[in-house]
């Protein structure tokens, strides 16, 4: 059915063929169900003699790097692969020409080692907001990369083992096959970032001849016929590598460097391992064979980097002093290290990960997850306004509950910010981008033709032509099996659309009935005459609404789905109340308001005039009472904001409403205000109220179809006249924390996330 999945693997900037992508990669190639499985190798000696090695089955989904062929996997690509980092699987040049991609497709982070020691500074939002798994093998970590990483729960994934422990554990059975006579052991020195011409330096070089320079480590060496190893990061250049040299006694002590070996062999071949602070300890732990953590330098490697574990631990589980480690070797004293086996399994099933069974496990997981992969059809999701906020929500929720999602949209405004974690973002166009592709996009597809299903939509004067055509194009062959429209106009291309990969296709009522016709015009009888299987209703009231004004009820099955919030955008309920501590407690020189600060989220469009008047109205009826101590603070922007500001100052009313500009997260607004006082007439649904609520705040608004359907059962928010609001604002001080917190269960209790997203699951796999 349409085109296969495509997914793109890579290491060490295609350098390596010898990490976890290759692993993985090689594992699961050869699999023939609807996902092609590409790696990306840079053209080295190393990469040509593995490719070598490949089956003409194999070589065929080998892309050499900065190719023609890479470029077009790369862009067409569905999903990445990396062990190291985006760039591993990223185009530089072509010919003589460089360039240069920011990710737009899921990641998946392998990791090129175990986590335990070292903290990495990767966070939940990196690679912009793609970072869709990101996996860690030890199993005590998951807590902390909440904490530190700040990932979001669903995108951790334990694989239990790296990819590359199938080949780890083939290598180890093969060297370790027969008995043999002394020990072959492994110094593994890590990169620590305070290297350089310093004494820090100066220090680290003596500690690690002090080892070297050992008569009784050579003496041990010697007599048991043993060999000692040091691998060295590539900072020590041949220089340093002398001065080492110089200070050995013994022919047994041989010296390579991690970046010019392969150091799976000589994990797989050695029998003690030396480490400092590198992951391969979990590696060589895994085997069952004894590591020794040796930290000389602990001190100062704190200096420049931060720990996962607690330095007390390290401590206990290491040695400080040259002749510690010293003893410990001549003496064989070392034993498995119980700081790298108690974060391990506790049963190591080799025969599991010799056949890639681990492997198999995460190829599973993420296949499926690809496979169904839900796709929202938008306006604008960069931007903000209800349904944005709304759909970016359910998204979320969708994420929660092991989705793969996608936000389309029509165009792209600003950057996207505070968006859920892992939320694939994708735009037809990007209006105020200077790149020659947009500037082609929006200059070269003019002609009016192209909007299609748009001319049906009010806002077409703010796009270009070129959005119809390429929405068209591409739910030609979109690779979704759900696609989800949210916006009236973009219902009729979904209809349309043709491509084999969508199996479910569902509507999104967010207009409210009342406006519907005139914000889309003739929009109720071409819909009349499309084939709906799924809609969505966010209340019974608009639903009914349709029902009653158009008999519309074109659809074979429904679900008054309701709206929710996104993580960023609300508070614990256990912060309601230490909020404003919290606040005063950061600024503790600013003084005490002495009046009521309320805040009005808005759309400042020639479609919203009339709840703009009921704003302005408000004001003046404020002015006529002679009160002094309430102002409304408007947030929002929009085509309508020049008259909108030329109505406060002509009624001038500017000492009771303020205008402050947009925001794209109200949380940080709301925590300095008093309660969202809200003057809208017709919410479809009331978006604005759970976000006050979810907020820790009072609401205050008018009787309307969202307001009815949100706040039923939560008492003293809705106004029926401006005394009316002026008698309840004048009331706010008596608003307990217990009340606020009580309206948070409510809202919670219908609106949660995991509510909606249970919810909505349902109805999807219905």
């Amino acid at each position: 059915m349409g085109r296969n999945f495509i997914w793109l693997f890579g290491e060490n900037l295609a350098a390596t063929s010898n990490n976890n992508s290759y692993y993985f990669w090689k594992q699961v190639v050869a699999r023939r169900d609807g996902i092609d499985k590409y790696l990306v190798l840079e053209k080295n000696a190393a990469n040509k003699a593995a490719y070598a090695s490949l089956s003409n089955e194999e070589k065929s989904f080998v892309v050499w790097k900065n190719t023609v062929k890479h470029f077009k996997i790369y862009l067409n690509a569905d999903m990445y692969f990396v062990s190291l980092s985006y760039k591993d699987i990223t185009p530089t040049k072509l010919g003589f020409l460089k360039t240069e991609f920011f990710i737009e497709k899921p990641l998946i982070y392998l990791q090129h080692g175990t986590l335990g020691i070292k903290a990495i500074e990767y966070k939940g939002y990196g690679y912009n907001n793609n970072m869709f798994r990101f996996l860690y093998y030890n199993k005590n970590i998951k807590p902390t990369l909440m904490d530190y990483n700040k990932f979001k729960d669903y995108q951790l994934y334990y694989g239990i083992y790296p990819p590359r422990y199938i080949e780890l554990v083939k290598r180890h059975k093969a060297y370790h096959s027969e008995p043999k006579k002394g020990k072959d052991i492994l110094w593994f020195m890590t990169w620590r970032e305070y290297l350089g011409d310093n004494y820090m330096t100066q220090m680290l070089m003596h500690q690690i001849k002090g080892v070297l320079s050992s008569q009784k480590l050579a003496d041990y060496l010697e007599k048991t016929n043993s060999t000692f190893t040091v691998c060295l990061h590539q900072f020590f250049d041949e220089e340093k590598i002398e001065e080492f040299k110089e200070c050995i006694k013994t022919d047994k002590i041989k010296f390579i460097h991690s970046h010019k070996t392969d150091v799976l062999d000589e994990l797989a071949k050695n029998d003690v391992l030396i480490t400092d602070y590198s992951s391969v300890g979990f590696d060589f732990t895994v085997l069952n064979k004894p590591v020794i953590l040796y930290q000389p330098d602990l001190k100062n490697y704190l200096a420049k980097r931060n720990l996962y574990c607690e330095v007390e631990e390290l401590e206990q589980c290491s040695y400080t002093k040259a002749r510690q480690l010293v003893d410990a070797i001549a003496d064989e004293t070392y034993t498995i290290n119980p700081f790298f086996k108690s974060r391990l399994p506790e049963e190591i099933d080799y025969d599991f990960i010799e056949s890639g069974a681990h492997i198999d496990r995460m190829y599973e997981e993420f296949s499926t997850i690809q496979k169904n992969k839900v796709t929202f059809l938008g306006y604008n999701f960069y931007g903000v306004g209800g349904t944005v906020f709304a759909t970016r929500s359910l998204a979320e929720a969708l994420l929660e509950k092991n989705y793969l999602v996608e936000l389309l949209s029509l165009k792209c405004t600003a950057k996207p910010k505070e968006m859920p974690y892992g939320l694939q973002l994708t735009a037809l166009y990007k209006a105020n981008s200077r790149r020659k592709i947009e500037l082609l996009k929006r200059g070269f597809f003019r002609w009016k033709g192209l909007y299609g299903h748009l001319d049906c939509d009010c806002s077409k004067q703010n796009l270009s032509p070129y959005s119809g055509m390429a929405m068209r194009k591409k739910l030609e062959n979109i690779n979704s099996k759900t696609v989800i429209s949210t916006r009236e106009s973009l219902h009729l291309f979904l209809n349309d659309a043709t491509s084999e990969k969508i199996e479910e296709k569902i509507y999104f009522f967010h207009c409210t009935a009342a406006l519907v016709n005139e914000l889309f015009p003739d929009i109720v009888n071409k819909m009349e005459k499309i084939d709906i299987g799924k809609a969505v209703f966010v209340s019974e009231e608009n639903r009914q609404l349709y029902l009653d004004k158009f008999n519309f009820k074109n659809y074979k099955d429904y679900i008054v789905l309701g709206n929710t919030l996104e993580s960023s955008r609300s508070v614990a309920r256990e912060d309601i109340g230490a909020i404003e501590e919290n606040v005063n407690s950061n600024n503790p020189e600013e003084p005490q308001r002495d009046y009521f600060l309320g805040m009005y989220l808005l759309r400042i469009s020639h479609e919203r005039e009339a709840d703009i008047n009921n704003l302005i109205g408000f004001a003046k009826y404020l002015k006529e009472q002679k009160v002094d101590d309430i102002v409304i603070d408007v947030y929002g922007t929009g085509d309508y904001l020049n008259e909108f500001l030329d109505k406060i100052f002509d009624n001038e009313v500017e000492d009771y409403i303020c205008y402050c500009g947009e925001t794209s997260n109200p949380k940080n607004q709301m925590k300095n205000h008093d309660a969202v006082v809200d003057f809208t007439l017709n919410h479809s649904f009331g978006m604005p109220y759970i976000e006050a609520i979810l907020n820790g705040k009072m609401v205050y608004c008018t009787e309307n179809t969202g307001s009815r359907e949100v706040l039923n059962g939560i008492d003293g928010c809705i106004y029926t006249s401006y005394e009316d609001l002026l008698n309840k604002i004048r009331k706010f001080p008596e608003v307990t924390d217990d009340q606020l917190r009580d309206n948070y269960d409510k809202i919670s209790k219908v609106y949660s996330r995991e509510v909606l997203g249970e919810k909505f699951v349902e109805f999807l796999e219905k």
